[in-house]
């Protein structure tokens, strides 16, 4: 079955990592959100598809966006993260979102999408050329396409510095293999316009974006880099212990200093994405 193992991950790992940090990965992408609906130029009555939803914050801004006229279906291969999409869809009454589990690779769904959008949740297919491919029998004719990717690590200090600092106490993980599902995936500008391409999309663009995601307390933001990304997935890697784990997050504490911007409304962090869009036949 397609993407078995990113099912896998997502829904016994990866999910309940996100979810047990308490809002503080929503707090921090909600600029990219941000960036994301911006640049999808939502329209009243526009049938949206969030591909990768998690959790539901961006499904619900496009929500907003499309008004009571349009719809939005977020869809996720994690089920824990659906159950709290759909848990904050009720909080806020937002009659006009919908969400699902279900695999975008695979699985079509109807009616076609006017818009499809994601943030940060096409970079797990297992072949992404086929899913891209598939995404378009979901998407209506000229639909457009808007999904934010990470750029390359060394573009990233939020993420490389902590993994230097799990590096520098634990040594280096397995080698990275180029273009293995996960964040990095898409790093590769070329690379995505390739997929793109051979998926049947047009007018494909990537454009590197300078953000600034939104931090909280430093220690917040040190228990965040100890749980996810490179340097939480290479803690996993080496089955740190308690002890280990307690030393690289006073490291990693230490050093956020040197790359997270202190302001009155909190931390911000300098990152870099890329803004992918794309046009259906």
């Amino acid at each position: 079955m397609a993407n078995d193992k990113q099912k896998a991950y997502w829904n016994e790992v990866a999910a309940p990592k996100w979810l047990g940090l308490g809002g503080a990965m929503e707090a921090r992408l909600a600029p990219i959100s941000d960036v994301v609906i911006a640049a999808a130029a939502l329209q009243p009555g526009e049938r949206v598809l969030d591909i990768g939803c998690g959790a539901g914050v961006t499904s619900l801004e496009a929500a907003q966006a499309v008004g009571p006229q349009g719809h939005v279906l977020g869809v996720d291969i994690a089920a824990p993260m659906v159950k709290a999409a759909r848990a904050l869809a009720e909080k806020q009454g937002a009659s006009n979102a919908e969400f699902t589990v279900a695999d975008a690779q695979t699985e079509v769904f109807s009616p076609p999408a006017n818009v499809l959008i994601s943030r940060f949740g096409v970079m797990f297919f297992e072949d992404p050329t086929a899913a891209f491919a598939n995404l378009r029998r979901s998407a209506a004719p000229g639909a457009r396409m808007v999904f934010a990717a990470w750029a390359p690590l060394q573009a990233n200090l939020h993420w490389a510095l902590p993994l230097q600092t799990v590096e520098a106490l634990l040594g280096p993980g397995a080698p990275r293999t180029p273009r293995a599902p996960g964040p990095l995936a898409f790093d590769d500008a070329d690379y995505v316009l390739s997929i793109l391409r051979d998926s049947g999309w047009k007018n494909g663009k990537v454009e590197a974006t300078a953000v600034y995601l939104s931090g909280m307390e430093l220690e917040d933001e040190a228990r965040v880099a100890c749980t996810m990304g490179p340097a939480g997935a290479l803690l996993d890697e080496k089955q740190a212990s308690p002890a280990q784990r307690a030393e690289v997050y006073d490291a990693i504490l230490d050093a956020l200093p040197d790359y997270a911007a202190l302001a009155e409304e909190g931390i911000k962090l300098a990152a870099t994405i890329h803004l992918i869009t794309a046009d259906a036949p």
